[in-house]
């Protein structure tokens, strides 16, 4: 499965391309690499660790929205509406569909239950925030919930991955925050900062979807390893 899901990550990586171009990220080489690259590793990955089971469909469909939604995000500081929307009806489709043909239909329960604690969380630390932690976040959330919820063991493990899920990804986004300012504080670019007036820059803008992504993929794929 590991083969399957290079092949399959670099085929999805190739027609993200056009995706991600049409929210006005700009064209460049390293991108045309990097899009597909990243898309490979992580369905390779999730095929390496999960094995030939229709488990690894969902994480498949999971990760390779993750990888346009990481890849705006880091652009354009915002999550597109249309791909968080469509990865949640692609994922209620694949995850009802396989739970009622293995005659498991109490696991889309257990995946909207994880996907209702994550968005509930994330909507009231998005209240607390007065917006600094976007509305987006808070619907990634969604989606990520979905998948947590879907490859636990039970309701117990799956509201515990959420969790451990959003502590991790909270650790890392701190991580990536003090790193951007420290060298914006030093007159230094890394990412673009759309959001920031030149004449009196926001050093503390910076993209949360990555974090929350890596977060959520190093807990989907560590639950299977651990079993």
């Amino acid at each position: 499965m590991v083969i399957a899901g290079v092949a399959i990550g670099t085929v999805a990586g190739r027609f993200l391309l056009p995706l991600v171009w049409s929210f006005k990220v700009r064209d460049s080489r390293s991108l045309r690499v990097m899009v597909p690259l990243s898309t490979a590793t992580v369905l390779g990955a999730a095929g390496g660790i999960m094995g030939t089971t229709w488990d690894v469909v969902p994480v498949w469909a999971l990760f390779v929205a993750l990888v346009a939604v990481t890849t705006v995000d880091l652009f354009h500081y915002r999550i597109p509406n249309a791909i968080v929307s469509t990865a949640v009806l692609v994922l209620l489709s694949l995850i009802t569909l396989i739970s009622l043909l293995r005659g498991n239909p109490g696991i889309i329960g257990q995946a909207a239950a994880a996907a209702g604690l994550y968005g509930g969380i994330m909507a009231v630390l998005h209240t607390a925030s007065r917006g600094s932690l976007g509305w987006g976040d808070v619907k990634l959330s969604l989606p990520l919930g979905l998948v947590l919820g879907w490859v636990g063991a039970g309701y117990g493990q799956s509201l515990l991955s959420v969790l451990l899920a959003l502590g991790l990804a909270s650790v890392l986004g701190a991580i990536m925050g003090l790193f951007v300012w420290g060298v914006r504080a030093l007159g230094i670019e890394l990412l673009p900062d759309p959001m920031a007036d030149p004449d009196n820059p926001r050093p503390t803008v910076f993209p949360f979807a990555p974090s929350m992504a890596t977060a959520a993929a190093a807990v989907v794929l560590a639950i299977p390893a651990m079993s």
